[in-house]
């Protein structure tokens, strides 16, 4: 007895699955509170911020550019 897929049957078999294994991995994960999420981007943006305030760039490092309207 053969049992004959295709390649389209076996990526809808094989995509339900991941997603079907996402859906449980997210419902699992604990839910950050919006409030964290904000105070932990400010403080990455600072430290982003002074960490290239630390890097000195000569002027003739920077391109040349032009506005034009």
């Amino acid at each position: 007895m053969s049992l004959k897929i295709t390649r389209r049957d076996l990526a809808a078999v094989l995509g339900s699955a991941a997603s079907a294994s996402a859906v449980v991995h997210a419902q699992q994960a604990p839910a950050s509170q919006p409030e964290e999420l904000n105070a932990m981007a400010k403080d990455q943006i600072r430290k982003d911020t002074e960490a290239l305030a630390k890097v000195d760039l000569p002027m003739s490092t920077e391109p040349a550019f032009q506005f034009k309207a």
